[in-house]
């Protein structure tokens, strides 16, 4: 059996922002990776370290705490990431190739490691869903709905070599705050990402 690690932020962590904080969660069994987990039982194991507000690790803190958790999952065949949201969100102004340039900074670090490198563990590269902030008159340009944040993670994709998934491309439905998915989203994604697992090839010995 293969085991995979999701590596994310809210998303990932299958967040419900009706539940007034931070830290209330979507059922289990109704979140993206635990639908994963049930369709795909026997064939993938899944470990999903997700947190509310995580960006792409760059600065020393968060490259640690990345560290900790590869080391803690212990020997996986995949490491899954859906990252960029919160990168995006913070600059003055959208700039996708900035994101890009993290995550593939992020990558390279990953494969000064031989376990990566020798692609004895393989990355997935998840853009990360659409933002919509269509009438929010300061917010509106930050909507991704022109596929421009997926395309330049694409293209890191392309030139790191890894395998790539663009939830992005998905037409589906956020809260009210145009960036968290709604519990409908879940399974379209989960869908999504199954036909992309049963379609992986990752090496295993």
């Amino acid at each position: 059996m293969r085991k995979c690690l999701f590596y994310g932020d809210s998303n990932t962590y299958g967040v419900d922002v009706r539940g007034g904080h931070s830290g209330a969660r979507y059922p289990e069994n109704q979140r993206f990776t635990g639908i994963l987990a049930n369709e795909l039982k026997g064939e993938w194991e899944f470990i999903v370290e997700a947190k509310v507000g995580r960006c792409i690790p760059s600065m020393d803190f968060e490259l640690e705490e990345f560290e900790e958790v590869i080391e803690k999952a212990g020997e996986i065949d995949l490491l899954a990431i859906m990252l960029g949201t919160n990168d995006y969100l913070s600059y003055s102004k959208p700039d996708a190739d900035r994101v890009a340039g993290r995550m593939k900074a992020l990558i390279d670090r990953l494969f000064e490691n031989e376990v990566y490198s020798s692609r004895k563990t393989d990355i997935l590269l998840i853009a990360p869903p659409k933002l919509d902030f269509t009438g929010d008159r300061y917010y509106e340009k930050f909507s991704t709905l022109d596929g421009g944040l997926s395309k330049a993670l694409h293209k890191v994709a392309d030139e790191e070599r890894v395998h790539f998934a663009d939830v992005g491309s998905l037409d589906l439905p956020l809260e009210k705050d145009g960036i968290h998915l709604t519990i409908e989203a879940e399974e379209p994604v989960a869908k999504y990402l199954l036909d992309v697992f049963r379609e992986l090839k990752v090496h295993k010995d």
